[in-house]
């Protein structure tokens, strides 16, 4: 049982001891994403590097003191998954895999695990910043632990 006072770890007695802000804020969920013109292979990846670089910027504003993961995968039904991770802010994200042809749907699965930052607010810290990278249609949908 928590004390009064105590920080508030959703559940994690063991983090009890720690302050709120050393407790991770977590945030998984998947998106249907319609390109509309399709968009080419590089277009996707540079939209992928966009997102990380906004997705950054608006982390390190919200007071993000170390990055768990950032993961994910884009995956184009019958054009294949690229797959990004990062575990720190401002550099580009490590891309694996690829897509090939002109993409006019995916689905964008992500999984963000930080520090520091309010977890209430890192949904609309991802969606937005998703949202500016891509330039398309994007309907989110959260998920369980990916």
């Amino acid at each position: 049982m928590d004390e009064p006072g105590a920080p508030a770890h959703d559940g994690h007695d063991h983090l009890r001891h720690l302050p709120d802000s050393a407790a991770p804020a977590v945030f998984a969920a998947q998106a249907d994403v319609l390109f509309d013109p399709p968009a080419h292979a590089d277009q996707l990846e540079l939209a992928v590097t966009r997102f990380f670089a906004a997705l950054s910027g608006g982390l390190a504003d919200a007071g993000c003191t170390l990055v768990g993961h950032i993961k994910g995968t884009l995956t184009a039904p019958g054009h294949g998954d690229l797959a990004f991770h990062a575990t720190a802010l401002a550099i580009a994200p490590a891309l694996t895999g690829g897509v090939a042809g002109h993409i006019t749907d995916a689905v964008l699965t992500v999984n963000v695990i930080v520090f520091g930052v309010d977890e209430e607010a890192l949904p609309t810290l991802v969606t937005s910043a998703w949202s500016r990278a891509a330039g398309a249609d994007t309907a989110w949908r959260r998920a369980g632990a990916l």
